[in-house]
């Protein structure tokens, strides 16, 4: 064999295996992008169960009674706990404000974790050092992120509860002040419509932890809500007021209105095509199913404390969801005087950042 036929043999070799290496390697990246794709996919329907169940649970576990009712306490019963020096050692106050108004006034001990950041790890950390004991109280403005936050640390398996109607129920301020302003026109129309069925709650249960591989894909889900919460417009933090609702119900893309209260109370009065879902039973997969994921779904109750804890669940199910603001008491008033009673003859104590 002549040394030029030998070379010709010898490169076509080298070459053929190239080639075959190459279709290899292909076949080795498709394969590793599929998996990826399914792991992906996988992960999704995951976190997705594992949220879903949780919000049942944490529902289920929403006080009915007692000084707790509906995962709240009023200015008044918490002024009493914590002037008894066993209850208050049990307390953990958690102001959510912007920090400059935390530093004007606040009720004294309360520590600052500003509400877009209440998710964050590093405060997470710190709040998963508290006794097992421990209750959060979660003060705001209104009372409206309060309830946001409640829910979203029960989801994390933390006792968690809102200050009912906020700093606003605790002394008064240029907050109050405000707030009767915002609920002086209330007469926005009523519907009688009956309630359609929907399924029921699911049995009382107590909180409790969730194991701490759930307990990160929730608290990965909660800062991604939080990141994604629109800080202006209309929709500014997850909340809309009654005059916005009103006009986007007059117009071509209607929200869907989630009304969470009793269904005697829902019966009585209720805004135009709202579908009636108690608060304990919106997580129940069949009532899940009545809720569209490609609109705006805004959520009436009392006074916004329980749509609140609704928004945010919602929310972390992947609805886009909304709080009607201080609920139907700034549609038709329902109860609106009782909370402007409350609000305007509070006067506890605060301090002010030295």
């Amino acid at each position: 064999m002549t040394k030029i036929l030998r070379y010709f043999l010898l490169t076509t070799l080298i070459l053929g295996l190239l080639l075959a290496t190459a279709v290899a390697l292909a076949g080795c990246g498709d394969t590793t992008t599929t998996t990826t794709t399914a792991t992906s996919g996988t992960t999704d329907a995951k976190s997705a169960e594992v949220i879903s169940a949780r919000a049942a649970k944490v529902l289920s576990a929403n006080p009915t009674s007692g000084d707790y009712i509906a995962a709240s306490i009023s200015g008044t019963k918490l002024a009493a706990k914590l002037a008894d020096p066993v209850e208050s050692k049990k307390l953990y106050l958690m102001d959510i404000r912007k920090k400059a108004d935390y530093d004007a006034s606040h009720i004294q001990d309360a520590k600052n974790i500003e509400f877009a950041n209440w998710a964050a790890s590093e405060n997470l950390e710190t709040l998963s050092k508290l006794p097992s004991d421990t209750k959060i109280i979660v003060i705001c403005y209104t009372g409206n992120t309060a309830a946001d936050t409640t829910a979203g640390l029960r989801m994390l398996g933390y006792e968690a509860y809102a200050l009912q109607a906020g700093m606003n129920g605790w002394a008064q301020s240029a907050a109050t002040a405000k707030t009767v302003t915002d609920l002086q026109n209330t007469n926005y129309p009523d519907s009688t419509t009956p309630a359609i069925p929907a399924a029921p709650a699911a049995p009382a249960t107590t909180l409790d932890k969730p194991s701490a591989g759930d307990y990160k894909i929730i608290a990965d889900k909660a800062r991604a809500v939080m990141a994604a919460m629109p800080t202006s417009g209309d929709f500014a933090l997850n909340t809309v007021m009654a005059a916005k609702l009103n006009e986007l119900l007059s117009g071509s893309s209607k929200p869907f209105v989630l009304d969470i209260r009793k269904v005697n109370t829902f019966n009585s009065g209720h805004i135009a095509d709202a579908v009636n879902v108690e608060f304990m039973a919106v997580a129940q997969p069949d009532n899940l199913k009545l809720l569209p994921k490609d609109k705006k779904i805004v959520v009436p109750c009392y006074t916004g404390n329980t749509a609140g804890q609704t928004r945010m669940i919602l929310q972390m199910l992947g609805y886009d969801a909304a709080t009607l603001k201080y609920g139907m008491m700034s549609w038709d008033g329902s109860g609106k005087q009782d909370y402007l009673d409350t609000i305007q003859s509070a006067n506890n104590p605060v301090v002010k950042t030295q």
